[in-house]
């Protein structure tokens, strides 16, 4: 009694928000890695995970006789239950079982306020490098330095995230390259996380040559222009994969013209999942039959065999 695959799962499995990019470099285990910046900001995934993060957790719909339509994408679905297996997150980003999903909520949340504003313009991404001479300030004391370099140099307003440390490699120090897993200087594959801090801005403005120049040679702050971004949530979800967090304050912010008290945002109206068969509301299920579960243990929606599949609340591994 095998599953069915949906090429609409394995598309939405590939680009869920709380799906990192393989090619993206995560945070170290945390007993092998444990950096720390001043004021105490650390990288996500190196808390404690509670006992239940990660459990598999089954929802579905057992209504057959409303599955009637022959094929979705390529599917027999005749006949068929639709499974929707997800796993249990505490969406901490202190957890390094569930710190990916709370980078795709937070990401998903950037780019919904970001899509809000109603001016001109489309989104750029601005990075702004601290001067080491201030490197033994905290980063909640150094943001609003940030900010401010940030509107000198022409960007008005947008979401910003801390970023404590950078990768580089252990043998030549060049900065690591995001879409490779070598040293593009040395050829050398292994990396250290270094206290280096600097801030990501996605949001709005006209940088200016000029200005980025006399900011950096008035104070040493270093400003780059990463340009406008196409993917506005995957930029969001790779700098919060490795942004830094603390305990007491927020990793995301926002300043500027979208700030909280100058961009007024209506609530995000977020429909609840029902079945793509019949439209029905999921519940949650429990396998009894025999063996394994029938499907994937992965996150992700099938259409699998009746028999087997009631409804109810589960036991062991499934919630």
């Amino acid at each position: 009694m095998g599953a069915t695959h949906d090429s609409l799962a394995a598309h939405e499995r590939r680009t869920s928000p709380g799906t990192i990019d393989p090619r993206v470099s995560l945070p170290l285990a945390k007993s092998t890695f444990q950096p720390l910046a001043p004021g105490g900001w650390v990288l996500p995934g190196q808390g404690e995970a509670y006992p239940n993060c990660g459990d598999t957790l089954v929802f579905g719909c057992l209504d057959v006789a409303a599955h009637s339509q022959g094929r979705i994408d390529g599917v027999d679905v005749v006949g068929k239950i639709f499974v929707d297996m997800r796993r249990r997150t505490c969406l901490r980003a202190s957890c390094p079982v569930c710190y990916e999903k709370w980078a795709g909520k937070e990401a998903h949340k950037i780019e919904y306020r970001l899509g809000q504003w109603r001016g001109s313009g489309r989104v750029i991404h601005l990075m702004v490098s601290v001067p080491e001479s201030l490197y033994y300030l905290a980063m909640e004391d150094l943001r609003p330095l940030a900010y401010k370099v940030a509107r000198e140099i022409g960007f008005f307003g947008g979401s910003c995230i801390p970023h404590p440390f950078r990768q580089k490699c252990v043998f030549c120090g060049s900065p690591k390259d995001t879409m490779t897993d070598r040293c593009l200087n040395c050829g050398c594959g292994e990396f250290t996380w270094v206290f280096s801090p600097h801030f990501h801005f996605l949001g709005f403005g006209w940088i200016l040559g000029e200005k980025v120049k006399a900011v950096y040679k008035a104070s040493g702050w270093v400003s780059k222009n990463l340009g406008l971004r196409e993917t506005v949530g995957g930029t969001a979800l790779y700098q919060l994969s490795h942004a830094g967090i603390h305990q007491d304050h927020h990793t995301v912010t926002w300043f500027g013209a979208l700030a909280y008290n100058k961009l007024k945002v209506a609530p995000e109206v977020v429909e609840r999942k029902t079945c793509p068969l019949c439209g029905g509301e999921l519940i949650r299920l429990l396998w009894v039959g025999e063996g394994e579960l029938p499907v994937p243990g992965e996150e992700g929606e099938y259409f699998v065999d009746p028999e087997g599949w009631i409804p109810g609340y589960s036991w062991g591994g499934q919630g």
